[in-house]
């Protein structure tokens, strides 16, 4: 999560003026433009995952009322050449939260000049279509379309020019460290473990590959922060946030789809010794998805060359297996109120109403994360992935469930009209 003061926290829970979005363009460490740019309307998209190397990015319609902010030149104010955006969001009737800090990737000036007749005497063209004492003038009405990503792009298109290795003592965070400081300060989260890396490790062209390879040896990631630095964090932590019915939810909603529900996976490869084909398979026997059953079947095919014998074959098809099945997940879209301080990758727990009539909770972590504005924040959208087995476990139980019962309880003394609120005589036959 991004930082946020305790009073901005308070106001996100209940009713509050708008809030806003300010940016400021900069360029070398000072500012590019001197006042804040004008913001008619923005998008932000925030992404987590194994795919994704650039997390954040951001769209912004500008206004120009004197066409100078279309760029023309690389180092033009706004120009693709290494202008930063500072984005920060301000809480209506609270605090400021720093969001974000972005390099402009795209420069799209949308310019509209009119020509207006005003009066000015002394200026006769001849056979001017005006007519004397009247000149056109320019009336300009444009905007500028911004596109910005995170400074992790700079990472990215920073590729390696021979092939590195790490250096003695080296860990996996001195590494990452290493490959990104001429970028970013790095933040290691509460939760990250470190370990070492061989010197054997060979890291080729792709830097922030490099880099994402290696936070995976000690199952984190890395995202950017508000004020530009880089946080690694790790992927699996307890719930930052709960949405529910009553706190920021607006709606929650789901979807199925048979894409990628494999139930067999047969692995191919070649005997090293006589050149013949080698298979191995592994196969779901139980469950809603096993092999042959209601699901029908669902193959999967992989093959390589290094594959060399049926226990090899067989081996990386259980794996394969188990690694689909500990992927399997139920995706939740759930709409809330603006929440400046998430991002992708954080872990919250989403209370989802059913129609039995009461609320299962769910632990998720967020994978993306939409946001829009003309200018003022409209309602923000997650896309939460929640484990399989965790959403399955949690239909079967809510913290009230044990007490339900099919039919009411029978009256007893402290339910009855005639008695309501008198005791029984007691006897006291227990005293030592």
């Amino acid at each position: 999560m991004r930082l946020i003061d305790e009073i901005s926290l308070m106001a996100l829970e209940g009713s509050r003026p708008a809030d806003t979005l300010t940016v400021w363009a900069w360029r070398g460490g000072s500012l590019a433009v001197p006042e804040p740019l004008q913001v008619i309307d923005w998008s932000a998209r925030d992404e987590a995952g194994d795919s994704v190397k650039v997390g954040q990015r951001m769209s912004f319609t500008i206004a120009d009322p004197d066409g100078t902010l279309g760029a023309w030149r690389f180092d033009d104010p706004l120009g693709v050449g290494g202008t930063r955006l500072q984005v920060v969001y301000r809480v209506g009737g609270a605090g400021p939260v720093n969001f974000a800090w972005l390099r402009v990737v795209d420069n799209e000036p949308d310019e509209v000049i009119d020509w207006r007749a005003i009066d000015e005497y002394g200026h006769d063209l001849p056979d001017g279509i005006l007519g004397p004492h009247k000149r056109s003038r320019p009336i300009v009405k444009a905007v500028v379309k911004l596109e910005a990503v995170d400074l992790t792009i700079n990472v990215d298109r920073d590729r390696l020019e021979n092939p590195e290795s790490p250096g003695a003592g080296a860990t996996v965070l001195s590494e990452f460290q290493r490959l990104t400081a001429e970028y970013f300060p790095t933040v290691i989260d509460a939760g990250v473990t470190d370990r070492d890396v061989s010197r054997q490790l060979v890291f080729d062209r792709e830097r922030l590959e490099a880099c994402q390879d290696l936070l995976a040896r000690v199952s984190a990631a890395y995202r950017m922060g508000g004020d530009g630095e880089c946080h690694v964090y790790p992927r699996t932590d307890g719930p930052v946030w709960r949405v529910e019915p009553g706190n920021c939810l607006v709606s929650v909603n789901r979807k199925q789809s048979l894409d990628g529900l494999y139930n067999r996976w047969v692995v191919e490869g070649k005997d090293s010794t006589d050149g013949n084909p080698v298979v191995g398979s592994a196969t779901i026997t139980t469950g809603p998805l096993h092999y042959g059953g209601d699901h029908g079947k669902a193959q999967f095919f992989y093959s390589s060359e290094m594959i060399e014998t049926v226990g090899q074959a067989n081996a990386y098809a259980q794996e394969l297996r188990d690694k689909a099945l500990a992927s399997l997940a139920v995706e939740l879209k759930v709409t809330i109120t603006p929440r400046p301080e998430l991002q992708a990758g954080d872990r919250i727990e989403v209370g989802y109403p059913l129609a039995a009539g009461y609320v299962t909770y769910f632990l998720g972590q967020i994978t993306s994360i939409s946001r829009s504005g003309s200018p003022v924040p409209g309602p923000t959208t997650l896309t939460v992935s929640c484990s399989y087995s965790d959403v399955i476990t949690s239909l079967t139980r809510t913290d009230w469930a044990q007490y339900l019962t099919a039919g009411k309880p029978e009256l007893t003394w402290d339910r009855m009209p005639g008695t309501w609120g008198t005791l029984p005589p007691i006897e006291w036959d227990d005293l030592p």
